[in-house]
């Protein structure tokens, strides 16, 4: 029985509304989830279900890692750093904030991902079943929100959905050594995740009776 293109583009579009527009210091974490559980019904459509665990196992490791690596963080020495959730280029309760430009970036991603899908044939994938879009909307509006960055959180939320789309588009494409090159890409999440935990958790661990700076 072939894909069901119509809940496959569904599934991938919700997770890409999500990437687009999840904040906060657990951003990263349901960034993996949605990216992950957005891409896998696709890849395991096209590819197989070796190909939709390992997006799967990526985007779980993405999920634990980053509040294991705030947790770490935080039971050691506290040391001067940047704090990933605050904005480093102008002030998040803006009427045109962060989310308002999000969501018009994702407006223009949509007709581009449904051309690529339609259009851009990889490997084994027709032109006309268009089970690239979920791979290609969440790559886009990743792309897009690290183009609109104010946060380090905003980075690391791009680094990691652009890595597990990359890894979807790479599975599909069914090209050579695709497991590994795939989770050498998907590899990105984890790594977004433990560097904003890690981040996140020395900026948290700042005892309140810290002297002032000379």
């Amino acid at each position: 029985m072939g894909a069901n293109e119509p809940l496959l583009a569904g599934v991938g579009f919700v997770a890409a509304v999500l990437v687009s527009l999840v904040d906060g210091r657990n951003a990263v974490t349901w960034t993996c989830l949605a990216a992950g559980l957005g891409l896998a019904p696709a890849v395991a459509s096209v590819y197989g279900a070796d190909g939709a665990l390992l997006l799967l196992a990526a985007a779980a490791a993405g999920a634990v890692a980053g509040p294991l690596s705030r947790v770490s963080a935080r039971r050691v020495r506290w040391m001067a750093g940047i704090d990933p959730v605050v904005p480093v280029v102008a002030g998040a309760d803006s009427l045109f904030g962060p989310r308002s430009i999000r969501i018009a970036a994702g407006v223009m991603v949509l007709p581009a991902a449904s051309w690529v899908s339609f259009n851009i044939p990889l490997g084994s994938t027709s032109t006309v079943t268009g089970v690239l879009f979920p791979a290609a909307v969440i790559w886009g509006c990743a792309a897009m929100r690290l183009l609109t960055a104010r946060t380090l959180v905003d980075i690391a939320v791009g680094v990691a959905a652009v890595g597990l789309a990359a890894a979807a588009a790479w599975l599909m494409s069914g090209g050579s050594d695709s497991l590994a090159n795939a989770a050498a890409a998907a590899a990105l999440a984890p790594a977004a995740a433990i560097t904003a935990g890690w981040l996140g958790g020395h900026r948290g661990g700042i005892p309140a009776s810290a002297p002032a700076a000379p």
